[in-house]
């Protein structure tokens, strides 16, 4: 059964491509987990493409700061997450489907992958 996967940033990954999908654990206690949560690394999968290496992802996975940073200057991200980031689960599978809408009030992409999770 395919796996739908919605993400807040721009992930044009082709179909057939293999990929990688890393959800991060959330690590607030128990009574403080009712509060917002949109700018937290668990929040949102980092996803890996296996086929071209590129890996797409969130703010909250490579920076602590606020929410990116000044939009005149590139901003040194790494390469990957950061390695603080309690891993809580990695999936592997083959996209299916892949559809990038374009979203006028945030002034940004969102992505939408369908996905075919990979049997052990």
């Amino acid at each position: 059964m395919a796996l739908h996967l919605a993400v807040n940033f721009p992930a044009p990954i082709p179909v057939g491509h293999r990929v990688e999908i890393t959800r991060f654990a959330d690590p607030r206690p128990e009574n403080k987990r009712h509060k917002d949560a949109r700018f937290e690394p668990f929040t949102y999968p980092a996803l890996l493409d296996l086929d071209t290496g590129i890996r797409y992802l969130n703010h909250a996975h490579v920076s602590r700061g606020g929410n990116g940073g000044l939009p005149f200057f590139a901003n040194p991200y790494p390469f990957e997450p950061l390695p603080d980031l309690a891993v809580d689960s990695v999936t592997r599978g083959r996209v299916t489907a892949c559809t990038l809408v374009m979203v006028e009030g945030l002034n940004g992409q969102h992505t939408m992958l369908a996905i075919a999770p990979e049997l052990d």
